[in-house]
């Protein structure tokens, strides 16, 4: 488990943009942007996308051996409860401080900053440039939400149904995704399709005499096929952890009946697994909400979100400014946080 952690960590890390970026740390992931914007090499991009890809794969591959290997382990230990321990004295002390230090630093001392710094800004969050932002980081994180959760549950099921070799490694290759940086799935997306475009474009204005432009590529269509791909795995783990509570009984009861896969999926699995359902779209939600790299690369032209604002103020060292945006993204996420951990807490309901 902490093997496994490690990696999940460490795939984060390589992932990141916006802090490092910030602090001047020169990674793939920066590498990435500079060299596609600033320099406006396409290979050289690619090229660096190509080798933070086989860095990401294997953390991957490693990731899933370990979690493999400790899997029945697991699933026996979640069994029995742990005996409660009371600690006095330094042990007491050492424990809560070690407990409440991730909280500190990593939620109330930067919230705090936050407000202390939307003080002095001359940002103003209800005016209509911000609250189109606002507009649309929701349009994106609603439809991707509700398009990545579509895909887990008919991956998923294809995988329940057929039991083939062929739907096992197609939900393996979905959980990829998440393992894969932003930036590399949105230069893996963009360069193939701007490259369609521009031949679609090229044979419309000699053939028909005139111009299609770029269809496709730089559309909101593929940014949310990105985020799609980038956050599918997090939506397979929740749909999945609910699925597997489903005993097989009740798909051959309702096969029996005369019932096909649809049916079932319709009738019984989306019905009964509806708080799954609910946790993967949050997941997926906050994820898109958040997101930085693909949202730069691909996004439509006069579409930022509240992401790509915080980091365009902050990259000009206006901190202040970067704050109003920041915060708001705090605030969107703190509600789908809150709705899980109340959930989490009270446990799945008995069915009437």
């Amino acid at each position: 488990a902490v093997a496994a952690g490690v990696l999940l960590a460490l795939m984060e890390t390589i992932a990141d943009f916006g802090t490092v970026s910030h602090f001047g740390v020169q990674t793939l992931a920066t590498g990435i942007y500079t060299t596609w914007f600033t320099l406006g090499d396409r290979v050289a991009s690619a090229q660096l996308a190509l080798g933070l890809l086989a860095i990401a794969l294997l953390l991957f591959g490693l990731e899933r051996i370990r979690s493999r290997g400790e899997l029945a382990l697991a699933q026996d230990a979640n069994r029995s409860r742990w005996p409660r321990v009371h600690l006095r004295g330094a042990k007491a002390v050492a424990a809560f401080t070690a407990c409440a230090l991730p909280v500190l630093l990593g939620a109330v001392v930067p919230v705090v900053m936050l407000v202390s710094l939307c003080r002095g800004s001359e940002q103003n969050w209800l005016s209509d440039r911000y609250i189109g932002f606002f507009t649309n980081s929701l349009i994106l994180a609603g439809f991707a939400a509700i398009i990545t959760l579509t895909a887990a549950i008919l991956l998923s099921t294809n995988r329940r149904m057929g039991q083939s070799g062929r739907s096992k490694a197609a939900v393996e290759i979905a959980r990829m995704g998440y393992a894969v940086p932003g930036g590399v799935i949105a230069i893996g997306l963009f360069v193939p399709v701007a490259g369609f475009d521009n031949a679609l474009d090229a044979w419309a204005r000699a053939n028909m005499g005139f111009s299609t432009g770029l269809l496709f590529s730089g559309s909101i269509a593929l940014l949310i096929l990105a985020y799609m791909i980038r956050f599918l795995a997090a939506a397979l783990g929740a749909w999945r952890a609910g699925e597997v509570t489903l005993t097989r009984d009740l798909d051959r009861a309702a096969f029996g009946l005369g019932a096909n896969t649809m049916t079932v999926l319709r009738r019984i699995h989306i019905p009964v697994l509806r708080p799954a359902a609910l946790t993967a779209m949050l997941l997926v939600f906050v994820d898109t909400i958040k997101e930085l790299p693909a949202t730069l690369i691909i996004r439509p032209f006069g579409w930022d979100t509240l992401a790509v604002q915080a980091y365009r103020l902050a990259a000009d060292e206006r901190l202040e400014g970067a704050a109003v945006p920041s915060l708001v993204i705090v605030a969107i996420g703190l509600v789908p946080v809150i709705i899980l951990c109340r959930r989490m807490n009270t446990g799945p309901r008995s069915p009437r």
